[in-house]
């Protein structure tokens, strides 16, 4: 048994704390005999006052808001080993000074990208059933539609096409191998065609993806480079009865030609993301019949778990085995970095 590893949660806010350290988590964080340090001021600290907090610090597990891990953040400690994300994307987290020094870096993400996923198919089944016209729901809708199954289409009828290939692409292609669709189409710079082959897709050009796929998944990661990469020619090549999901972020599309070609209402929107959020009342999206809107959950619903996991890549990495959701530098950079974004359309 290894020596009890002295653990900080670098949060921002009381509130992820109520949020992560709950249920499984805080029941694993037990079992493994773990005292977590935690920020409990309820504020935001500078990058100075973490380095003091964290000095001593052996592991870090940090999340949506946590600081980045840099010289200044790092200066007075010599003893971490390792970082658990209890998140997503770890972009805005780690830096240089953080693998330079050998640091390993872990994140929850595969346990995000399932749930991700699992909406990703949901939305995909409501789009393709037309749920928005044909189904009720409560007082928040209009009464159903009769007389117009045969605009209903399933998805062994259809070409799949996946922008982007990451952890949430990956589960999302799992799951849709029992629905048989025709065929399933990535494009991605990062994966081979021999890797796509290998797991039931066809690689495809960007393009060829708009103009050949029923249902389109926007699933790539948020950086500059991919900052409006979806325009006007995109979605005028997009078919018509069509399914465009945009599980990512929003800025991947261009939001005046996302907005034009909806109001075609040649094919269904449907969004869990958007360049405001909340999304505001007088966004016009609200106002399509033809769109699908998700409050940017499709990743709840495991958030109690992913501190546990963390902790159990701790417990990993002390035991001298294989850590299973680790994060390489060449990775990390390529994650979705809404910070850089932002500051680059500014």
């Amino acid at each position: 048994m290894y020596e009890t590893p002295t653990i900080v949660f670098m949060n921002q806010s009381q509130g992820v704390v109520e949020w992560f350290m709950r249920g499984p988590s805080l029941e694993r964080a037990e079992e493994l005999g773990y005292e977590i340090r935690i920020n409990e001021r309820d504020e935001k600290l500078e990058p100075e006052e973490w380095a003091e907090m964290i000095a001593d610090a052996d592991a870090l597990l940090t999340t949506w808001g946590s600081p980045k891990l840099d010289e200044t953040v790092l200066a007075k400690n010599d003893s971490l080993k390792i970082v658990g994300h209890v998140g997503g994307s770890v972009a805005t987290q780690v830096s240089s000074t953080l693998f330079d020094r050998g640091v390993r870096m872990c994140t929850a993400n595969p346990l995000m990208a399932r749930s991700v996923a699992e909406s990703g198919l949901m939305l995909m089944l409501m789009g393709l059933r037309r749920v928005h016209m044909h189904v009720k729901l409560g007082k928040r809708s209009e009464n159903m539609v009769w007389g117009r199954d045969w605009e209903i289409r399933v998805p062994e009828d259809c070409v799949i096409g996946i922008w982007g290939y990451g952890d949430v692409a990956a589960w999302l292609v799992k799951m849709l191998r029992p629905f048989e669709p025709q065929e399933i189409l990535v494009a991605s710079n990062h994966l081979s065609e021999e890797d796509a082959q290998s797991e039931g897709m066809s690689k495809v050009e960007f393009d060829d993806l708009f103009e050949q796929s029923d249902v389109i998944f926007c699933l790539a990661g948020m950086t500059v480079a991919n900052t409006g990469r979806v325009g006007p020619r995109q979605l005028q090549a997009i078919k018509d009865g069509a399914v465009l999901i945009n599980l990512g972020r929003a800025p991947l599309i261009q939001p005046e030609a996302l907005i034009e070609e909806l109001r075609k209402g040649r094919f269904t929107g449907i969004f869990d993301v958007y360049e405001k959020e909340p999304l505001p009342e007088d966004d016009p999206l609200n106002d399509l019949p033809n769109v699908i809107l998700q409050p940017h959950n499709a990743g709840t619903g495991r958030d109690a778990r992913y501190m546990a996991a963390m902790l159990d890549e701790f417990d990993r990495f002390f035991r001298g085995e294989e850590l299973q959701y680790e994060v390489h530098e060449s990775r990390a950079r390529m994650m979705t970095n809404m910070e850089a974004v932002r500051k680059h359309q500014a």
